[in-house]
């Protein structure tokens, strides 16, 4: 008796993977799971690309949406990508547009119906889709997302704390642009994504959040962190860092008002960019530069500091795009770029130094500078002739020397080979 009740559960079972087998192998996707992406579609008011145009009841494949991409294991969703792919200016900014491509409407809590399979969710640059509402708790129960993208959405007010149930995150980007109406308080569920490896909150008004940076340093699997305008408090010193696979930092635009660099940046010598534009750092250039031997992307400019740059850097082979204007370095040009590193001179790519009270007259040294790409020395106070050495530049797509004392003749011979500009 046991052994042909045995074989009618192995008989059963059979027939329902046969029949879940034919299902999936028949290109079909699951009914509740459709159901639950017309649902979705039902709270879009608006889609002036017709972007869902090819959502409909009477087609049975819901795999074969716009955005829609099932496994091919178990023919589930496990990816929804409805990215506005070309946002214009004007929406960014928060303004209506007659040319937006944003869908409209709200995001509905129907995406639960894909909550077992759902692995991918990206909305993002859809400027009318969330209608100045709160972004939705419910988006915490989604539970195997590894990706969720809501950068310049509609949504307005407070970060909801349940972002931090989705700990199979690795990377989450709810960044504004331009404005900061979302915000958090608190941001203690950041450290429950223990698999996140890559975190964008610009723009993210992180007024009320103290000590930010012992919160940051949880995730130890972090290799890009953008923090950009999020009012930030001044960081405080870690004695102990996790951060040791981080390979870009962002925090540009946090007014830290503070004698040098945060120090907590010293020890990260994983980092490979580092961006901190307009921070309100003074003092001067701090010798712990050096540490950083593997950057090659260096963006400091728009703060306070004062003097020569460290000649400490000289270890920073990898560079590529350095910014180091609207400080006051005060100094001989030719002193300058002694400074940065000979051994990055073939790879640069970006050399801004405008606006930093540079003198000299010796541009000659551009000649090295072969990858250059765009070279800023404006609004210094340079003087002598611009060398033809300039027109061997031929990558050149930027070149700016305005403002300064040079004189001389521009002849063909310095315009021969700059093509690009």
């Amino acid at each position: 008796m046991a052994a042909a009740s045995l074989l009618f559960l192995i008989i059963l079972a059979t027939a329902s993977s046969v029949d879940c087998a034919s299902q999936v192998s028949n290109g079909s996707c699951f009914l509740d799971e459709k159901a639950a992406l017309l649902s979705f579609k039902a709270g879009i008011t608006g889609d002036p690309a017709n972007r869902l145009v090819s959502w409909r009841q009477g087609d049975y494949d819901c795999c074969r949406w716009t955005g829609v991409t099932c496994s091919g294991r178990t023919g589930h969703v496990v990816k929804l990508d409805l990215r506005n792919p070309s946002p214009t200016q004007y929406e960014l900014f928060g303004f209506e547009d007659a040319q937006s491509h944003s869908l409209r409407g709200q995001v509905s809590s129907s995406l639960l119906g894909l909550r077992h399979s759902l692995r991918h969710l990206d909305l993002s640059m859809n400027t009318a889709l969330g209608g100045a509402m709160a972004m939705p708790g419910f988006l915490g129960s989604l539970q195997r997302l590894t990706y969720l993208n809501l950068s310049c959405m509609g949504f307005y007010g407070r970060v909801p704390p349940q972002l931090g149930n989705l700990s199979k995150l690795v990377q989450l980007d709810i960044r504004r642009f331009g404005d900061d109406n979302l915000y958090s308080n608190d941001i203690s569920w950041l450290p429950r994504l223990r698999s996140l490896e890559h975190l964008n909150m610009a723009f993210v008004n992180l007024t009320g959040v103290d000590d930010w940076v012992h919160t940051v340093n949880a995730l130890s699997n972090l290799v890009v962190l953008i923090l950009q305008r999020c009012r930030l408090t001044t960081p405080s010193a870690l004695l102990h860092h996790n951060l040791t696979v981080l390979e870009e930092i962002d925090l540009s635009d946090n007014s830290f008002n503070t004698l040098g660099v945060p120090n907590f940046v010293w020890d990260i010598t994983s980092l490979k960019s580092l961006s901190l534009l307009d921070c309100g750092l003074s003092g001067p250039f701090p010798d712990e530069l050096g540490n950083l031997t593997l950057l090659e992307t260096f963006h400091i400019a728009y703060n306070n500091f004062k003097g020569m740059i460290p000649g400490t850097l000289q270890n920073m082979c990898n560079l590529r795009s350095l910014q180091l204007g609207y400080n006051n370095i005060g100094a001989d040009i030719s002193e300058v770029i002694d400074r940065i590193p000979k051994c990055s001179w073939r790879n640069l790519q970006e050399l801004s130094l405008a606006y930093a009270n540079i003198t000299g007259e010796a541009l000659t040294f551009v000649s090295n500078l072969t990858s250059l790409r765009k070279f800023d020395v404006s609004d210094n106070q340079l003087s002598g002739s611009v060398p033809v050495e300039i027109g061997t530049l031929t990558n050149l797509t930027v070149l700016d020397l305005g403002n300064n004392n040079l004189s001389g003749v521009i002849s063909e011979d310095h315009l021969a080979g700059l093509m690009n500009l």
